[in-house]
């Protein structure tokens, strides 16, 4: 596991490489958690790290480890927002919109306006050490989505991998998109429409969070995300 549990109980934490930005998360324990094999969600990896993402997400050999967590956060203070920004991928109507630290580039979390929004959003749990999440628990992985994008040996391999490790595969969703009425994804649409536990006086949803930031387009890393995709 990655993830450090060196925060309060009450609370959680992202903070981007550089320090410079700390997202404080009213409430300290996710929501759901997947690996997601997308390769959108590989190109933000890439650009969280600067071209560099950890060797096995680069290899194909686990997916991005995605924190499904409450869209709640305590409102950060003026140098921290000045020091935000959001960004769609390669497209103006693509369906994410992502929360970046300019000072360093590390992207914090995104939010999918069809399926997160009003409740949740994800963030990225292998990043470090180039985005730092910080949980008091978190839950174990349920599934791997998005398996369309990564070769059929890929697949396989991830698959071997976990039962070598874990005594057991976890569920491979081909295309949650076309899965909407199976129970592993049914599961976690329930998950994502549960509103927050907490929500203290000073704390703020994603979207109240990036009101008034300008929308940019990102199309940085799109080819080294997809490089593998030839194989297919």
């Amino acid at each position: 596991m990655t993830t450090s549990s060196r925060t309060s109980s009450q609370t959680a934490t992202i903070t981007c490489s550089c320090g410079g930005v700390k997202l404080t998360l009213p409430n300290a324990v996710p929501k759901f958690r997947s690996g997601c094999c997308c390769t959108e969600c590989l190109q933000r990896a890439y650009l969280s790290c600067n071209g560099l993402p950890p060797s096995a997400l680069q290899n194909l050999e686990e997916p991005v480890d995605l924190f499904y967590i409450d869209s709640q956060v305590m409102k950060p203070d003026p140098a921290t927002l000045a020091s935000l920004a959001v960004f769609k991928l390669n497209k103006p109507d693509a369906a994410n919109v992502n929360l970046r630290a300019t000072c360093c580039g590390a992207v914090l979390c995104t939010e999918n306006q069809e399926f997160h929004v009003p409740h949740s959003m994800a963030t990225f749990n292998n990043l470090q050490p180039f985005v730092k999440c910080e949980f008091s628990q978190v839950p174990q992985s349920k599934m791997n989505v998005f398996t369309k994008d990564w070769p059929e040996d890929k697949r396989k391999a991830l698959a071997l991998s976990e039962i070598s490790k874990k005594g057991e595969e976890l569920p491979q969703i081909f295309d949650p998109r076309n899965a909407l009425e199976e129970k592993p994804i049914l599961d976690i649409i329930a998950v994502l429409g549960t509103s927050a536990p907490v929500t203290p006086e000073n704390s703020i949803s994603f979207t109240e969070l990036c009101e008034g930031m300008e929308m940019t387009i990102e199309k940085g890393y799109f080819d080294e995300a997809r490089a593998h995709l030839s194989e297919i």
